[in-house]
């Protein structure tokens, strides 16, 4: 039951997170309700793995381990950072606080989003071994190798996206506002913030392969010497 609520948890927060990247297409003061709920269910994520947070000085860490950590640990970051900034920006949901820090919370809050999305999609890159783990075990080597020419496609389309729009620009804070074509199909756009997000997983899901491969070689060969 705990991990269908997790998972449950994980594709909602996905599901938001592209809702928030599409803000212009809709009303500021629901974007500002959307994203309470993102941090809500954020922190809820947290709730739901004591574990990462117990066993972060626990244990020898391999290379593997580093890179699950390093993500895990940025994001946790840029999530906050996020937060923070969400709370200096806005119009409705914190107005009652009178901060008057919408300047300095727009310069932060733009950077600070791409970067938790990108490390989003490192993240979920993380578990992908998991998923097609269970795929390979029930036999389905069809259906691997057709998700591995869907994902190569959606890569090369994502990357295209991300140099297109320039959103490599929102990481290194280069431009101050985001350019949005307001006339896009609502499809387009988010089809390709899927792909931009498919980019990093992939990235992270081979990264993190290549990484257990060589600690399993090493293994075998502190074994037979």
């Amino acid at each position: 039951m705990k991990q269908r609520v997790k998972a449950g948890v994980d594709i909602a927060m996905t599901v938001l997170f592209l809702g928030q990247m599409g803000y212009h297409m809709m009303d500021n003061r629901m974007h500002e309700w959307t994203g309470v709920t993102l941090c809500v269910l954020f922190l809820l994520h947290h709730a739901l793995n004591p574990g990462w947070h117990r066993g972060l000085f626990k244990g020898r860490y391999s290379a593997s381990r580093v890179w699950l950590t390093l993500v895990d640990a940025l994001l946790t970051l840029a999530m906050v950072a996020v937060i923070v900034s969400a709370v200096l920006v806005s119009r409705h949901v914190f107005d009652f606080l009178g901060l008057r820090m919408r300047a300095v919370g727009r310069r932060i809050h733009m950077p600070a989003t791409m970067w938790a999305f990108l490390l989003t999609g490192l993240h979920i890159g993380l578990h992908w071994h998991i998923v097609l783990g269970k795929i390979a075990k029930r036999g389905n080597c069809a259906g691997v190798w057709l998700a591995r020419l869907v994902l190569a496609a959606t890569v090369a389309f994502g990357l295209w996206e991300f140099a297109t729009r320039g959103l490599w620009m929102e990481l290194f804070m280069l431009r101050e506002f985001a350019f949005l074509e307001y006339g896009e199909p609502m499809a387009v756009f988010f089809a390709s913030y899927a792909a931009v997000l498919c980019v990093w997983a992939a990235l992270s899901y081979y990264m993190g392969k290549a990484l257990r491969k060589t600690r399993n070689l090493k293994a075998k060969e502190e074994h037979l010497s």
